[in-house]
């Protein structure tokens, strides 16, 4: 028999698949219902909503993955339940192998978000409809392009590895719409504690260089929990795991 195209269980890849399937549908559902509303009812607002829409979610998404990120570098190891091999060893292996999630295919690299995803866009699907109120609209399409930069996330990371990227996917990453090469190539430096960010990168100077956000963050949580700073090298794992960051 031919082996698959991916190195883990066939149950998680099952799993992965239904998730792409389920957030795509929801996110469709979703914003079908939203463009129903802005073209509807809250007609008027759609000139100022949209904008804040797009900007809003796509920068709590840039957040969000560099919070991940930075928690999934630092703090744990690929021994702790669920999350250990699901979340914390992908992000070690991907210090140790940068261009192993190249190899990955559209299902491995993107699963795992999916699978985070799409159970909150089943709920705010049937629980806050955003023809309901301007504020449920706002809050509806903020979350919409959230999650949909979430879902991108792994993917723009990925395409920011590769060696030849196609030409459209260069004309973002220079037009920074997406993370770029050269920009995520600082968090690969030495000390490797700096640039977290991976949606778009737009966050980095802001978080690491001005505010040193993650730094702060990381030498309280540290005191707190009593847990010394190891030396400053790349996250360290016992063997490569699936759906990498």
């Amino acid at each position: 028999m031919n082996s698959p195209g991916y190195s883990y269980s066939p149950v998680h890849r099952t799993v992965e698949v239904a998730s792409i399937v389920l957030f795509t549908v929801f996110v469709g559902l979703l914003g079908v219902d939203c463009v129903r509303a802005l073209m509807g009812p809250f007609r008027g607002d759609a000139y100022w909503l949209i904008p804040t829409a797009l900007l809003v979610g796509y920068l709590i998404a840039d957040f969000v993955s560099g919070t991940v990120h930075w928690l999934a570098d630092n703090f744990g190891d690929e021994h702790i339940p669920i999350i250990g091999p699901s979340l914390i060893k992908p992000f070690r292996v991907h210090h140790v192998d940068p261009r192993l999630i190249t190899r990955h295919d559209f299902i491995e690299t993107n699963g795992n978000n999916c699978l985070v995803c799409w159970p909150w866009l089943v709920a705010y699907y049937f629980v806050l409809p955003p023809g309901g109120s301007l504020a449920a609209l706002l809050f509806i399409s903020t979350w919409l392009v959230f999650n949909v930069g979430i879902f991108m996330t792994n993917q723009f990371h990925k395409w920011a590895h590769l060696e030849h990227p196609p030409a459209w996917i260069s004309w973002l990453q220079d037009w920074r719409l997406i993370l770029s090469p050269d920009h995520h190539q600082i968090h690969h430096t030495p000390p490797f504690e700096r640039y977290y960010c991976i949606t778009t990168g737009w966050l980095n100077p802001l978080l690491c260089d001005r505010l040193r956000f993650y730094q702060r963050s990381e030498a309280f949580l540290r005191w707190a929990l009593r847990a010394p700073k190891p030396a400053a090298t790349p996250p360290q794992v016992e063997s490569p795991a699936p759906g990498s960051m």
